[in-house]
């Protein structure tokens, strides 16, 4: 047993400090083995979260420098933990919301690693991300879906579709950008480094997205932008002292897609330009295999992860496959009998969860959730469960599992530890989506609903069935439906607002995946229906290929420079 109170008090300061090794060692012991502070400690966060969101009203320096001084000139945590919470979240309230909470180690901008491992394992981490409180959010009534389109109006109207990629140059305000560093990124209330750049304690992370929304500024003698991660807004330091980048713009690559090769000698992997017109070049025909599913790109565009089934497979399993963007090195990740499928990639590239599962098996229970490295090393079994997603950060995977009687959403560490069950929401067997933020998932039930992932806490989205849900960086939620009048593919916000159905002509359009930049959106499935590309303000919309469903599984590249 422990002491709650304890406990509590050690999660409250670890908000704010850093603990040393033997208290963080006693704290992750007692949020794994204890519910109840689990539960409390993510609400703390939940509302240290909230507070530190950004806000039109300054923080005049003399308070601020008062407030700052003196948590550094603390050294250590001499005032009694909950005093010093107390007062620190008093003061955030005063101060309509800008953070003035910091560290006692001040900035830490870390450069990107000299000879770093090409591999890396995700650690398991202290807590889950944090997440602001259910009250803090807005409660939207479910949204019934639309029967029939609705038309466009002038307003609305955008110039003549044009996916093409945008030109290589330096990231600019509006652009998605894509943490390149080895290290970890502090987000800070002003574009500097001293005393009036408060420490948010939110931190970006390998392979993370953000919305940029202003600069580049130059202050401290770094480049900085502001950037939006969900609900949190703030500046970040976007390139080391000597100009090595931190953030990069991510943009739009090619689209690679399954259909039957040229030649009629089965299935083969193509890519097209995003324009539709120019550079469809076969990417990979192997005759050792004779399936093809589920492309989907590294978060780096470099390579490409798909399902395969062996030409001589003995019952017909699927394997997990890697190839570069050129076409070169493919790699068979797992080699077994049974089927291995629903391959995710972490944020950094550098790990594919995936689902395995019995052929034999009975019940959607006897399926697991597996990570392997991006090169086919170190294979670990994370529990039952299917359809796995990665947090935005790459700290947690959110997955589907079965309990005999209903499928349920649960979360686990990537390093394995810290598995548990999200909500008791009765879910589809199908991969949730998280917020930009990691705080919430969407997810089908009887409609699209939003789970908190800290609390559990569950706001209707739409009132009809949705699927194949996809949260865009800048807050939009795409999805697609066959249960009402009118089936497509939709958008709403994540507040509920805002619904409509852009697909167009395309009334069976499924899986919609969000363009690279976050301005397109790409529909297609596994076959059935065909592939396309449509601009969600404008609704223009231009088909790849035949309109007939013989190109399948599409996936967009990301192209970072």
């Amino acid at each position: 047993m422990h002491d709650h109170r304890e406990i509590l008090a050690l999660a409250a300061a670890a908000i704010d400090f850093e603990l040393d090794p033997a208290e963080r060692s006693q704290l992750n012991a007692a949020l794994e083995t204890c519910h109840l502070c689990r539960r409390q400690a993510a609400e703390m966060r939940a509302t240290a979260t909230i507070l530190r969101r950004p806000s039109d009203i300054g923080t005049p320096d003399r308070v601020r420098d008062v407030v700052i001084g003196a948590a550094l000139r603390s050294g250590r945590r001499k005032p009694p933990w909950r005093s010093l919470l107390a007062a620190s979240l008093s003061l955030l309230v005063v101060l309509g919301g800008t953070a003035v909470i910091v560290g006692n180690h001040g900035l830490n901008i870390l450069p990107p690693s000299a000879g770093s491992a090409p591999i890396q394992t995700a650690a398991a981490p202290a807590g889950p991300p944090a997440s602001p409180s259910a009250a803090a959010q807005s409660s939207p009534t479910a949204s019934p879906i639309p029967t029939e389109p609705v038309p466009s109006s002038p307003a609305e109207t955008a110039p003549a579709f044009s996916p093409l990629p945008v030109g290589d140059g330096p990231l600019r305000a509006g652009e998605i950008a894509a943490m390149v560093s080895d290290g970890r990124l502090v987000i800070r209330s002003q574009p500097e480094t001293g005393a009036n750049s408060a420490i948010f304690k939110t931190k970006l992370y390998p392979g993370q997205r953000v919305l940029t929304i202003e600069g580049p500024v130059e202050a401290s003698g770094y480049p900085w932008f502001r950037v939006r991660l969900g609900v949190i807004e703030g500046w970040v330091a976007a390139a080391s002292l000597d100009g090595e980048p931190w953030l990069a713009p991510v943009r739009n690559g090619l689209i690679a897609f399954v259909r039957d090769a040229n030649d009629a000698s089965g299935e083969a992997i193509y890519t097209v330009g995003p324009d539709a017109t120019t550079g469809e070049a076969l990417l990979l025909a192997d005759p050792s295999l004779v399936h093809y599913k589920q492309l989907i790109w590294s978060p780096d565009g470099r390579r490409l992860a798909f399902v395969g089934t062996l030409a001589d497979s003995l019952n017909g399993s699927s394997e997990i496959f890697v190839i570069d963007a050129d076409g070169s090195n493919l790699v068979q990740l797992t080699q077994n009998e049974v089927d291995d499928d629903s391959p995710a990639w972490s944020p950094d590239s550098t790990q594919i969860a995936f689902r395995q599962a019995d052929l034999d098996a009975s019940a959607p229970v006897d399926s697991s959730v597996v990570v392997i490295g991006a090169y086919g090393s170190g294979a670990r079994v994370l529990g039952p469960g299917a359809n796995p997603a990665w947090s935005p950060d790459g700290l947690q995977l959110a997955m589907t599992v079965w309990d005999g009687s209903f499928t349920r959403i649960w979360a686990q560490a990537a390093g394995g530890g810290d598995r548990r069950q999200v909500s008791d929401a009765s879910v589809a067997s199908a991969p949730p989506a998280w917020s930009p933020d990691g705080q919430h998932l969407v997810v089908s039930s009887s409609g699209l609903i939003l789970i908190e992932v800290a609390s559990g806490s569950i706001t209707p989205l739409t009132a009809e069935p949705g699927s194949m849900p996809a949260w865009s960086i800048g807050g939009m939620i795409a999805f697609s439906t066959t249960g009402s009048a009118s089936p497509g593919v939709f958008v709403v916000a994540s507040d509920g607002s805002g619904l409509r159905r852009v697909s167009g002509d395309l009334r069976f359009a499924t899986a919609p995946e969000w363009s690279p930049d976050g301005r397109w959106l790409l529909l297609g499935g596994e076959g059935g229906s065909p592939v396309a590309v449509v601009d969600p303000g404008s609704r223009n919309l231009t088909v790849l290929g035949n309109d007939d469903g013989t190109i399948r599984s599409p996936a967009w590249q990301p192209r970072l420079p």
